[in-house]
């Protein structure tokens, strides 16, 4: 007996109800899949996963998520040059532990800074200097753990005539250190003008050891 369409359909609609099928029935991941398949494909005019829209759309994609990954770990750790200022002991002292630079190598590095636009890391190793001259110089013993005040302080025993520029500096070095001050060019500048300065200057009495 020949069958219709219809009739052929109705038959295998039954067949498919029996129990026997249903493993090979479509599940909920099946159907979200081809939900799915189907939305790339819609990037393709003519539908399909190879697509040019659709390798754009995923690249776009990659990249906002990139960024955002980026700003989340700015946010979470704060930038590498802020967090080298700021990975450190604030007991106010003006070196770290492991800063062994002399003073000629900490006023290059002041000026290497300026030079570069970084102002904050000149006023640093500007005043750095100051206080390692001190020390080579026999004028102030390198106590560790000396804050720039007590370091101003000393200063101004030799040079009273620079004693306020000194205190300024020293001013500026605690509002980047310790306050998270970002340093303008023209302080940078007078940091840097103050080391040269008390660098090349006479002491007012005679080198001897200080507390």
């Amino acid at each position: 007996m020949t069958l219709g369409p219809d009739e052929a359909r109705r038959l295998l609609e039954r067949e498919l109800e029996r129990a026997d099928y249903d493993g090979a029935r479509a599940t909920w991941w099946d159907r979200a899949s081809r939900h799915v398949l189907e939305w790339l494909g819609s990037f393709r005019p003519g539908g399909g996963l190879d697509s040019p829209v659709l390798g754009q759309s995923v690249l776009w994609i990659a990249v906002v998520v990139l960024v955002a990954v980026v700003v989340l770990v700015v946010v979470a750790r704060g930038l590498p040059r802020r967090r080298a200022r700021t990975a450190r002991s604030d007991d106010g002292s003006v070196f770290d532990a492991d800063d062994v630079r002399s003073a000629r190598e900490l006023g290059d590095a002041a000026r290497s800074a300026l030079r570069a636009g970084d102002w904050s890391a000149a006023v640093l190793d500007g005043y750095r200097a100051v206080a390692r001259g001190l020390a080579e110089r026999d004028l102030a013993r390198e106590v560790p753990g000396a804050t720039a005040r007590a370091v101003a302080g000393r200063a101004a025993r030799w040079f009273p005539d620079h004693a306020d520029r000194i205190d300024r500096a020293a001013r500026a070095f605690d509002d980047v250190r310790y306050l998270g001050t970002e340093a303008d060019e023209a302080t940078a500048r007078s940091v840097i003008d103050t080391e040269a300065t008390v660098r090349g200057a006479r002491p007012a009495v005679a080198p001897a050891v200080s507390t």
